[in-house]
């Protein structure tokens, strides 16, 4: 599975699937002790299975339509209920499988381009690697509310075989940013708001677990 960016038509929904596996454990213990909850403990993993291989294929047939409705259909049946809490499951290596995202900001595979993202330690890396040229944009991730994670960019990495080698872009640090948008609330007289600020830019998780990831920009 992977990673669904959903563009909201407006906006975009994203599909990534996990490149490394993890272990899910406990599943049997809570079985036995709770028999009465535990039905529908193992009714949704089972709805979820079946919506995720249904979701495989119509990423792989690129049916849209399929895709955006078995996105919703997944969304309730979210096992990670606050993100706040269980933020260190967006770690790992993701792949994305499909994203409703114009052309020109997501490369499409083959040609010996090669596109990936990599989350570790509250950043998010994502690599796109060409024959002649890489790129590594680094952002970083803090969750705000139960679904929402704010993003803020830190710096772009392009290396190529030609001259320069190596070049580095570094945007201006957040403190930065968040002096700018206190002046203007100042000025507006408005107050300011910090998670109105961190919001600038976030996805919001439509649904996260071990190996797939739904995402809307």
């Amino acid at each position: 599975y992977g990673l669904i960016d959903v563009h909201n038509i407006s906006l975009a929904i994203s599909i990534y699937h996990i490149l490394k596996m993890r272990s899910v454990v406990g599943i049997s213990l809570l079985l036995l002790i709770q028999p009465v909850v535990s039905l529908a403990f193992v009714l949704a993993p089972l709805q979820r299975w079946s919506l995720k291989g249904e979701l495989l294929k119509a990423c792989e047939a690129k049916d849209t339509s399929k895709i955006l409705k078995l996105a919703e259909e997944l969304k309730p049946l979210n096992p990670t209920t606050d993100i706040r809490d269980s933020f260190n499951r967006l770690e790992g290596d993701w792949k994305l499988d499909f994203t409703t995202a114009p052309a020109q900001e997501v490369p499409e595979e083959g040609n010996g381009v090669n596109t990936y993202q990599t989350i570790e330690e509250g950043i998010i890396y994502n690599i796109i690697n060409r024959p002649d040229r890489k790129l590594k944009i680094a952002v970083g991730a803090e969750p705000t509310r139960v679904d929402r994670v704010a993003l803020d960019f830190r710096t772009i990495e392009a290396s190529q075989d030609s001259f320069p080698k190596h070049v580095t872009i570094r945007f201006p640090p957040r403190n930065f940013f968040r002096f700018v948008a206190k002046a203007q609330c100042f000025l507006s007289g408005e107050a300011y708001d910090e998670t109105k600020f961190k919001e600038l830019a976030y996805f919001d998780l439509l649904f996260l677990d071990d190996d797939l990831r739904i995402q809307r920009n």
